[in-house]
């Protein structure tokens, strides 16, 4: 527990729940819990997300999983997306993937269980691929496919910002700019200490503030103390730095990825969605671009945002575009970012009560966007009610890394 922070030029709040963290995750949560009538207050120390992996990523949304946790988290939030596909860009043009000797072997065996789970997908030939996507015409190490009609394309920025418009209808109260600096959990309530800037913070404070080891004490801004009846972690990479705050470990590790645009004037891939290949390239049509991205294996933990250009291009991404696409020759690159995979040791989300008063949904493993909508409403029903609508989420708690009841995600790049 953290030391008593008390400022008495503090300025003091009450809410049912603070939630910590203002990415995709948190705002699906304070939605859910604003629809339950409960009074939230979102914290962000940038609302803007400008570190946030909710905005550096490739825009995915599949559930395409191996693990019938994550494929029903993602069917649920899929057909919430269904609903509301016009305000956030949701484009079902589904996922390719291909696969090689070694996992088309896994693939065929976990497709009645995706359809049980109401996923329905397909099984593709190498032959049945050329067909679907012509561009692809070279097919080695190609053992066969799964094409998945349902999934998709997001504009996770629109869906962040419908949560929190969503969030705000129902009176939740959003910080920006507001850094937490202590946490206490008591047998009557939860108290949150931050500071709120009076200005914009610049890149550099952000990411200074985000990747400290522990709150430290505010320097500068609004002192603010929150009292609520639960606190609600989602702070995906960072989660690890703030639980500290409340004397919580966590397993999850922040894991550097990196996005390329890159333009073909003979090329476009507007018909397609997301094709995943046997190499661990994936890329789909970005507007007049193509948008790719690959994940070498040996990237070590860091919070790093360093974006190696048209050189991580053209040693990782062209190479092996070419190697599956004989039209990818001329590929140009154009620009590109890094962005943050929450990972934990089994690639599958932390989603649960940490502590008494204390309820954490963070490290999705890079499938955030994806299970926002299902998470968020989990978790807003286990606090409401003390437990989950789906049995199955039990699984995700923070106990599992103790008793290895591991929940091992491998369909994963």
């Amino acid at each position: 527990m953290a030391k008593n922070r008390t400022d008495s030029a503090a300025t003091r709040e009450r809410y049912d729940v603070a939630i910590i963290g203002a990415g995709v995750i948190g705002s699906a949560t304070a939605m859910a819990l604003g629809e339950r009538g409960l009074s939230v207050a979102l914290i962000d120390i940038d609302l803007s997300g400008r570190m946030s992996s909710s905005e550096r990523n490739a825009g995915g949304v599949r559930a395409t999983w191996w693990q019938p946790v994550n494929i029903a988290l993602s069917r649920e939030s899929i057909r919430y997306y269904e609903s509301i596909r016009s305000e956030i860009g949701f484009r079902q043009k589904g996922y390719l993937i291909l696969y090689d000797g070694a996992r088309w072997a896994q693939a065929l065996r976990m497709l009645p269980i995706q359809r049980d789970l109401d996923h329905p997908i397909e099984a593709l030939t190498p032959h049945e691929v050329a067909a679907r996507v012509p561009e692809i015409d070279r097919f080695d190490g190609i053992a066969g496919a799964t094409f998945s009609a349902g999934d998709g394309l997001i504009n996770s920025n629109l869906l962040k910002a419908h949560y929190r418009e969503q969030a705000r209808a129902h009176r939740v109260r959003l910080f920006d700019r507001a850094f937490v600096h202590g946490i206490e959990a008591g047998p009557g309530e939860a108290r949150l200490f931050l500071w709120q800037a009076g200005a914009p913070l610049t890149d550099a404070q952000v990411a200074r503030l985000l990747t400290q080891d522990d709150g430290g004490e505010p320097a500068f801004g609004r002192p603010i103390e929150i009292r609520a009846d639960a606190i609600a972690i989602a702070a995906g990479a960072w989660a690890p730095n703030v639980l500290r705050l409340a004397s919580l470990d966590s397993p999850t590790a922040a894991v550097r990825r990196q996005l390329c645009v890159a333009d073909s004037r003979t090329v476009t891939l507007e018909n397609y969605g997301m094709i995943f290949d046997t190499s661990g390239v994936y890329f789909h049509n970005d507007g007049p671009h193509i948008l790719a991205g690959y994940s070498p294996p040996e990237e070590p933990s860091a919070y790093s945002f360093k974006f190696d250009g048209e050189d991580f291009f053209n040693r990782e991404i062209w190479p092996r575009m070419y190697a599956r696409a004989s039209c990818f020759e001329r590929l140009r690159f154009i620009s590109g970012w890094a962005g943050l995979y929450e990972m934990t040791p089994d690639r599958s989300g932390i989603l649960g009560q940490a502590a008494p008063r204390i309820f954490e949904a963070h490290s999705f493993s890079a499938h955030g966007v994806m299970q926002s909508y299902a998470a968020g409403q989990e978790l807003a029903e286990l606090i409401v009610s003390g437990g989950f609508r789906n049995p199955e989420v039990r699984g995700l708690g923070r106990a599992r890394f103790a008793t290895g009841d591991l929940l091992y995600e491998e369909l994963h790049w």
